[in-house]
């Protein structure tokens, strides 16, 4: 990089800076990771857009700590300023008047900010990172996040707290006369994703008829889900790749309930594939697509196929276009197959072959629901 292209950069780009970090640690933005020297103070020319700050703390053996680490979306020329705390191993805000200093004297530490790999050929990261985090937005990491964006692997969800809360009421039906502490409700340190209850998929005062078709076909939820929840697709889409990049590289587990639950409510949809299909289910294959391919195979087969959901779900994705006869999603779920098929050597099935296994599994064995009101 030329001299003059180095400086409109350093001029454009955020920054982001770090008092006291330690040599030696784990330092990274977005998919990168570097180890720390003894002169480093942050991170130069950032591009504008949201970005993931991480880190983890090394023992005397060498041996990397708990990730831990942050969402921000930077602006042009912003200045952030954090400050490393040896007793908690985490990165903390630094603002007021020790943050204004720094803010003014930033080229001082120019020699001490590594820059950002801001290439943009195809396969590079900045690109890759484009590509994961295209509907994320501020709004949504407010919505979403801890305080301040900050989390680390252990990190809990509402998700979490929910599953404590009807654990909690069925003690206290068996035991009504033991008293039960009370839940901790603030999520001040939880990841606050809107709670979706793919099990619950049907409307209030459903007839029976509507209950055996809504509990298989998530069409209604997925509709009133995105009135009530999101403003479009696009937010459904964010939170998507959001719960994804909080399993893969905040190396939280907390995002893949709340990511499974997505795919299975879009991709789930019978009803919607048609109307939905240009605006939410191709995109969703695409995004779903992109993060395969940034995975390594063995995080493939020890998180996604650790209870075979994501060959149920697609299998069902299949049959469903194919019996409606959804035209519009041939072609990208041709593409699905090739790359499935390709890159882990995984076999998705034609709709007419899963037709007649669902043919063949119909009859007195089909699940029936009946209407108790």
């Amino acid at each position: 990089m030329d001299q003059d292209t180095a400086r409109a950069l350093f001029e454009a780009g955020g920054c982001l800076v770090v008092l006291g970090a330690p040599a030696g640690m784990e330092f990274g933005v977005d998919l990168d990771t570097w180890e720390t020297g003894p002169l480093f103070k942050g991170i130069k020319m950032i591009p504008p857009g949201i970005h993931y700050v991480h880190y983890s703390a090394v023992n005397t053996d060498s041996q990397a700590g708990m990730r831990s680490g942050f969402f921000h979306e930077f602006v042009s020329k912003e200045v952030v300023v954090q400050k490393w705390n040896p007793e908690t191993e985490l990165m903390e805000p630094v603002a007021g008047a020790e943050a204004e200093r720094i803010k003014m004297n930033i080229r001082q530490l120019d020699a001490n900010l590594g820059a950002y790999p801001l290439s943009t050929d195809h396969d590079s990261m900045y690109r890759r990172w484009l590509y994961l985090t295209s509907s994320i937005t501020g709004a949504m990491l407010a919505r979403i996040m801890p305080g301040n964006h900050a989390f680390t692997s252990a990190t809990g969800s509402r998700y979490e707290d929910e599953e404590m809360a009807l654990a909690q009421k069925m003690l206290a039906r068996a035991y009504p006369h033991t008293p039960h502490p009370a839940l901790d409700t603030d999520l001040a340190d939880r990841f606050d994703f809107p709670h979706i209850n793919i099990r619950r998929s049907f409307p209030a005062g459903a007839t029976g008829t509507e209950l055996q078709k809504y509990s298989q076909d998530k069409s209604w939820l997925l509709r009133h889900c995105l009135r009530e929840i999101w403003h479009g697709e696009q937010e459904l889409l964010g939170e998507f790749q959001l719960a994804f990049l909080i399993i893969f590289v905040g190396q939280n587990f907390a995002g893949f309930e709340h990511w499974k639950r997505l795919l299975h409510l879009v991709l789930g949809s019978r009803e919607a594939l048609k109307d939905m299909a240009a605006d939410l289910v191709v995109p969703m294959l695409r995004v779903f697509m992109r993060q395969l391919t940034d995975c390594p195979r063995s995080f493939v087969t020890e998180v996604l196929e650790s209870d075979n959901f994501v060959a149920q779900i697609l299998n069902e994705l299949v049959l469903n276009a194919y019996e409606m006869d959804v035209g519009e999603l041939d072609q990208e779920i041709g593409r699905l197959r090739v790359f499935l098929r390709d890159r882990f050597s995984w076999t998705l099935m034609e709709g007419p072959q899963l037709q007649e296994l669902a043919d063949a599994e119909e009859g007195e064995y089909a699940p029936v629901v009946v209407d108790m009101g």
